[in-house]
């Protein structure tokens, strides 16, 4: 055989070694050449009910085959266990201590009291957009509109109320054009249907429970306020709760075949730097409560991320603990983009594209919303819980909830003042051993008041609103306000 030819065998077969040996995306991803990237973040969407992440029902077929050929990180905090704060965090990649969003609330479809993030604080959209990047983001929460900071940086933004998943799907199909025709872009969605109230979505609903019982409860179409008063029942009948679950882990199944439709349509899961990943989760009674925002357990702020990289075919799994702040500084690490002393975050990834090894660090999450004021502190396997509210503020909010007829913090007022949960052993924090370990209770207390004690605060602009003529009236009628104050 002449020697050109087993030299040039010699050479295919060294190729096809390497080939199998490293993945793809380590050999084809370069930040010299200009790639897309799309970020996905689907409201409550816990972790553990992706069936990537190991859930028994198959609720996520098409985040399951982007997530088989990328990175699925299996630990993933968010910073606090609703979307506002959490969402902040993730684009500035500062800790909603620093930031200041940790208020607002829904009232006669409008958001109230919500704070809005500082001008100081340059958002990941900002970088990218000076960087030549076309920015298009699709947000539809109203938490997440454009009088709150969120369309800064973005060339193209819509706000779609509360809208499902179709919506933002028609909305990126109106920017077609635009996207095509970007030499490179950036586009964030923004899908809502996870979250309450949800929807039984055919034809999954009827395969996670029978549809007599679906139609005999309607909890589809029940308040969250007549679903907080139905906890005493869900105890009572486990079937009834497992029915909600159904309902919730079918709009998993309905977001997710249009988070599907638009990578296919656009050949997301090719040539782009795809992200997917949640601002927090939901609880199901795991603690005692319904919904999220109400504590700071695994099931609120355990969210899942996966990174694919462009022309990624082999996956991997990270079972590394990280925060949803680590997002923003590794979109800017693979791009050779420096990062400001403002990220508080690391980056996962190297700019070619490696997972990198993090170095040992303490990770926080925070919830000040309603009558809650909660911090954790997570340190290699322990996750330490404080609710800085006393015993005595605690029963005034039970108070005004029974007088306002806030079922959500009636329920949930009796949360201890400490927890620490060894999260190795007890994934799903159902162990307090505050009692049985005092020391690393002790020194997780100190780390945790230090870092408190240390934070930075940008400044923010607060958006406010007056009582409703509603509760001022029932107040008035329980004697305590007088009739000069309630028509201030």
């Amino acid at each position: 055989m002449p020697r050109n030819i087993i030299v040039s065998i010699t050479q295919i077969l060294l190729i096809q070694i390497i080939l199998f040996l490293f993945p793809k995306s380590l050999l084809c991803f370069s930040p010299k050449v200009d790639v897309n990237i799309v970020l996905i973040t689907i409201d409550t969407l816990r972790a553990d009910h992706l069936s990537c992440y190991g859930y028994e029902r198959e609720t996520s077929p098409h985040i399951d085959k982007i997530a088989g050929r990328g990175y699925i990180f299996k630990n993933v905090l968010a910073p606090s266990s609703w979307t506002s704060p959490s969402m902040v965090s993730l684009f500035t990649s500062v800790y909603p201590i620093n930031h200041g969003v940790v208020h607002g609330f829904v009232e006669e479809k409008k958001i109230v009291n919500q704070e809005i993030f500082s001008d100081e604080l340059i958002t990941l959209a900002e970088i990218l957009r000076s960087q030549g990047f076309t920015t298009f983001g699709i947000a539809s929460n109203l938490h997440l509109c454009e009088e709150f900071g969120f369309a800064r940086g973005f060339d193209y933004f819509k706000c779609l109320p509360f809208y499902p998943a179709p919506a933002v799907n028609k909305t990126v199909s109106s920017w077609e054009t635009e996207i095509r025709e970007a030499e490179k872009f950036f586009l964030w969605l923004h899908y809502f249907d996870p979250h309450h109230h949800y929807s039984p979505r055919k034809p999954w609903i009827n395969d996670y429970t029978s549809e007599a019982l679906t139609r005999e409860l309607r909890l589809y179409g029940k308040t969250k306020q007549e679903l907080f008063s139905l906890i005493p029942m869900f105890y009572q009948k486990p079937e009834i709760l497992s029915n909600l679950v159904a309902l919730y882990d079918s709009e998993i199944n309905f977001v997710d075949s249009y988070v599907g439709e638009i990578i296919k349509k656009y050949d997301f899961d090719e040539d782009t730097l795809l992200i997917i990943t949640s601002d927090h989760g939901e609880e199901f009674l795991d603690h005692g409560m319904l919904d999220h925002g109400q504590n700071l357990h695994g099931e609120t702020v355990t969210v899942p991320l996966i990174v694919k990289l462009p022309q990624q075919k082999r996956g991997k799994i990270i079972n590394q603990q990280i925060s949803l702040l680590d997002i923003m500084p590794t979109i800017l690490t693979m791009l050779e983009i420096p990062l400001s002393e403002q990220i508080l975050g690391e980056p996962l990834l190297s700019a070619n594209g490696q997972v990198r090894k993090l170095p040992d660090r303490m990770l926080f999450s925070e919830l000040q919303k309603g009558n809650r004021n909660m911090q954790a502190i997570l340190s290699g396997e322990w996750k330490y819980i404080h609710n800085r509210l006393g015993t005595i503020e605690k029963l005034y909010y039970w108070v005004k909830s029974v007088i306002t007829e806030d079922w959500k913090n009636l329920f949930s007022y009796q949360d201890p003042v400490e927890g620490l949960y060894n999260r190795k052993q007890d994934s799903y924090e159902q162990k307090n051993l505050i009692k049985e370990n005092p020391s690393v209770s002790a020194t997780l207390r100190e780390q945790l008041l230090q870092w408190v004690s240390t934070a930075h605060h940008y400044p923010v602009e607060k958006i406010t609103v007056a009582p409703s003529q509603e509760l001022l009236d029932k107040l008035k009628a329980l004697g305590y306000i007088s009739n000069k104050n309630s028509s201030q």
